[in-house]
């Protein structure tokens, strides 16, 4: 039965994976209450976890990239230990990180709800100030787009009367006028919004964004509604 650095007999499981034989090493490290060489610990380890004197360099590097245990080197070579109070230590640390980084989550959270609510609030406002004008959004956008439906009919007709009946075409190319000049009138309310919204918020990206959700494809970023 092999012995371990106190003389004591210690069994490990042959078939133990790598994480349970670090556990033994960590174990071996805690109750040993010292700092250990790293010649030391190729003698003693392997009858510890029941490992090649071989991969001892590998299990200490795997227990102190996870901070398990520390290091140093003093004179010419390293040497190892582990206290069960540097682990409490190190458990205490990760607990307030976790605890700090769930501090900074909550404040996040908190902020981008009051901004929901804020950006709610505004849409409202907004609302209310148009119906108070005599101005609906979804009226004014169905306005808008049944008006450039109908010009564009028109000025379809217009295209099969060219040649034909100059009063015709007149009187069509007046009726296309007036409507585009209705479009026209429904795409400056809608600027004036967005200018409205601009001076509220002065985040031309946040409005640009309302303005898109709003109104769809018609509207075009950095160019507004499209043309006629």
């Amino acid at each position: 039965m092999p012995m371990d650095l106190y003389g004591q007999r210690h069994v490990a499981p042959k078939s133990a994976p790598p994480a349970a034989k670090q556990a033994l090493i960590l174990d071996w490290f805690h109750k040993s209450l010292s700092a250990h060489s790293f010649k030391d610990l190729e003698k003693a380890l392997p009858a510890v976890a029941s490992i090649s004197g071989m991969v001892v360099k590998d299990y200490l590097q795997a227990l102190s990239d996870e901070g398990l245990i520390k290091v140093e080197k003093i004179g010419s070579g390293n040497w190892y230990w582990a206290f069960v109070s540097d682990a409490k230590q190190s458990k205490e640390r990760v607990l307030h990180d976790l605890q700090a980084e769930e501090t900074k989550l909550k404040i996040s959270i908190a902020d981008v709800k009051k901004h929901i609510l804020e950006e709610t609030a505004q849409r409202d406002e907004d609302d209310e100030m148009l119906e108070e004008n005599g101005m609906d959004r979804q009226a004014l956008l169905e306005a808008h787009e049944r008006l450039l439906k109908e010009s564009a009919s028109l000025e379809k007709e217009l295209a099969a009367y060219s040649g034909n009946d100059p009063t015709e075409v007149s009187r069509k190319e007046k009726e296309i006028q007036s409507l585009k000049d209705d479009a026209e009138q429904v795409t400056d309310y809608l600027e004036c919004i967005r200018s409205y919204l601009l001076d509220l918020t002065n985040d031309r990206e946040q409005v640009t964004l309302v303005m898109q959700s709003t109104c769809g494809d018609e509207w075009v970023a950095g160019e507004g509604l499209k043309e006629l």
